[in-house]
């Protein structure tokens, strides 16, 4: 479903969720059975979309990917955010980029105290490598590379700042009014932003916020990171780290997963080796051996996950995603 399909219909159900369609966690429900999941929502344009969310409760969202970068300017809101296995403190103004394929998921460790404001950019993967080949090779000097990455959070100040703000009020506009040449013209100013954050990036003109404290939750998180094919269990991380645990269901492993992501260990860990599985998938591997390098006993248990958490079933998200591709 596009993002905008998926809008229209939250406004029109937005009084009351009635059957045939209920409103759950992770999208939503049909009558038949098959979840729509936000997570999975597709871009509208080709190249790029622009648009503005807010948050003004204490949202549960869970750890997903995308297929394109997503780019957030907040704007307001108190809030963490893990990319991967690093957590941010997040401030007015700060710029998150999430490239495609990457977990990501806000942490609303507290109540807001103010509307959780962001602009929202979804850009196309190849698009943007494109632009990033471009910018390069025009560039003329060896010591730029198309593989240097932009930090995955970035805090700029001043008069930055303040073009980053115009060119990002410009992409909305033009994306609210689609007149004629409104998607040239939106991608115009997308690759004034695109060298604003290259330039800053070689050169300095903002602050590069650290992750932060590497704590126990983020050991684990990181060791799940680098295990997802083996046995994940509450008993082996606990064994790992030497955490005490009386009972599975009142382990420390456990109540700090409650308390830092409010959500549980086994959701975390089946989230995240689904999202690696998309990025075999992806990558062209079998998908009985995506199921065994992601950790999953058997094909038919990563299936039901697949199709549970996604709403699509595996060969059904590679056809798709090669289409996507071949399009553009």
């Amino acid at each position: 479903m596009k993002y905008s399909q998926m809008k229209r219909f939250l406004m029109e159900h937005k009084d009351s969720m009635k059957p045939p369609y209920i409103s759950t966690l992770d999208g939503i429900l049909t009558a038949g059975g098959e979840l729509i999941g936000y997570q999975e929502l597709e871009m509208d344009s080709p190249y790029l979309d622009v648009h503005e969310d807010t948050s003004y409760t204490k949202d549960y969202v869970t750890l997903h990917s995308h297929e394109f970068y997503e780019l957030l300017f907040c704007r307001s809101g108190n809030l963490q955010y893990l990319i991967g296995n690093t957590r941010y403190q997040i401030r007015k103004n700060d710029i998150i980029l999430v490239p495609p394929g990457t977990s990501h998921r806000p942490l609303f460790l507290e109540q807001l105290r103010e509307p959780y404001q962001r602009t929202v950019l979804w850009i196309n993967n190849d698009f943007f490598e494109t632009c990033k080949q471009n910018f390069f090779a025009d560039t003329g000097s060896s010591q730029y590379a198309p593989q240097k990455q932009l930090p995955y959070v970035i805090r700029p100040e001043g008069t930055l700042l303040n073009q980053i703000d115009q060119l990002l009020a410009a992409l909305l506009y033009e994306g609210s009014t689609m007149r004629l040449g409104s998607e040239l013209y939106r991608m115009g100013l997308f690759l004034q932003l695109f060298c604003l954050f290259y330039r800053m990036n070689d050169h300095p003109q903002s602050d590069i916020p650290k992750p932060e404290n590497t704590g126990l939750l983020d050991q684990i998180l990181n060791y799940i990171e680098l295990h997802l094919s083996e046995d994940l269990s509450l008993a082996s991380i606990s064994a790992q780290f030497m955490v005490s645990q009386s009972t599975v269901s009142q382990s420390t492993v456990s109540q700090l997963f409650k308390k830092q992501l409010d959500t549980g260990f086994y959701k975390i860990v089946t989230q995240r080796r689904l999202i690696e599985s998309k990025n075999l998938i992806n990558s062209g591997f079998p998908l009985k051996e995506v199921a065994e390098q992601c950790g999953f006993c058997d094909y038919s248990v990563f299936y039901k996950a697949f199709v549970k958490e996604y709403g699509i079933s595996p060969r059904s998200f590679r056809t798709r995603e090669k289409e996507t591709h071949d399009f553009y």
